[in-house]
């Protein structure tokens, strides 16, 4: 898989160069480019099969596109590998398909919304945004994407309750659960580091 994504990126480097619509010195951009298209693609299947297979498209594609806008901006967790980051994101999509049609069965209630919430705005106050060694973060940028992570999750909560009054509790369910999910995504890299933030 990893080596597949790699020399596939590389050949559409090199007929870019090779067609002189890229220069030699742009290749490697360009094929890290290209490596990251194909496995956000990868990423997309998967989270549309997903769905499909558990008659759950749309909800799927509400956690896939708040998932990818928030963790953008939150950073957090990243698998070592692309093979690695798509089994990972295949269970976080899993999960979060299944607790939030379990979620919406068990008589979902604002209290409920607002409990997974609050920790997770907590963690993007503390945590947000995580730095990626191939990613580090300006200092003077730091508070504005703290500040975005945070307005985000409000807006993303307040969607949570009104798809909730409006009855549709399942969709309600995936927006607050992905945020929550997001938000221990944060975590991980510092209990990996030993709680140094």
């Amino acid at each position: 898989g990893e080596t597949m994504i790699k020399k596939f990126s590389a050949l559409i480097s090199n007929q870019l160069v090779k067609r002189n619509i890229i220069s030699k010195d742009a290749q490697d951009v360009y094929t890290y480019g290209v490596e990251i298209t194909i496995s956000s693609l990868i990423g997309f299947i998967l989270v549309t099969t997903i769905g499909i297979i558990f008659k759950s498209l749309m909800q799927a594609i509400i956690f896939y596109v708040i998932f990818v806008a928030l963790r953008s901006i939150t950073g957090g967790y990243h698998a070592s590998t692309y093979l690695k980051c798509n089994i990972i994101f295949s269970f976080i999509t899993l999960f979060t398909l299944l607790f939030s049609k379990a979620a919406s069965e068990i008589q979902l209630s604002v209290g409920i919304i607002t409990s997974i919430y609050l920790p997770a705005v907590a963690i993007f106050l503390w945590l947000a945004p995580v730095e990626n060694s191939n990613k580090p973060i300006e200092k003077k940028k730091r508070l504005y994407w703290k500040v975005t992570a945070v307005t985000i999750s409000v807006l993303l909560y307040i969607l949570s309750i009104l798809l909730y009054i409006s009855q549709h509790i399942f969709e309600s369910a995936i927006v607050i659960i992905t945020v929550f999910v997001v938000s221990i995504l944060c975590m991980i890299p510092i209990i990996q580091k030993g709680g140094k933030s």
